[in-house]
């Protein structure tokens, strides 16, 4: 049962995130692949884009919005710009990999290196000036042991 809700939860988190990726709001379209399609972005269950910008894009833009100003609707979807929570990339990144609140778990679907992308992309972008200091070590530390216990619910 625990499973096949995390699967849900990621399944409709990535289905939220595609119309992100028909906007050009940030300005970074000509540094992705001219030919790359929003379905190309997704295999296996894994989200395939390597850069911050592209996993921004394809999975975190439909909730924070492509400026990261943030969203409230059918949930409240924190600002990312300006945010003090990412000036450490432990925080964000355990957020990334676990979830909390609307935030589901994006551990399962993403590799450690998309996560340090990812997370260094919104340390360094609107208008955020903080250090980027993800490394792959503290993703695998924010993992948890047993992977079927991210349920997202903290």
């Amino acid at each position: 049962m625990r499973q096949m809700k995390q699967s849900l939860t990621t399944a409709a988190a990535i289905l939220l995130a595609l119309p992100a990726l028909a906007q050009d709001d940030s300005g970074r379209a000509e540094t992705m692949a001219a030919d790359r399609q929003p379905t190309d972005l997704f295999a296996d269950d894994t989200i395939t884009g390597e850069e911050g910008h592209e996993v921004y894009g394809a999975v975190c833009a439909g909730c924070h919005m492509p400026d990261g100003q943030g969203a409230v609707g059918a949930g409240n979807y924190p600002a990312l710009a300006g945010n003090p929570n990412l000036e450490f990339a432990s925080y964000p990144i355990y957020i990334i990999v676990n979830g909390q609140g609307n935030m589901p778990p994006l551990g399962p679907v993403m590799s450690d290196e998309q996560v340090v992308a990812v997370t260094e992309y919104i340390q360094t972008s609107f208008g955020n000036d903080y250090e980027p200091d993800a490394t792959i070590e503290a993703v695998q530390t924010a993992r948890p042991a047993d992977p079927d216990a991210t349920t997202g619910e903290h």
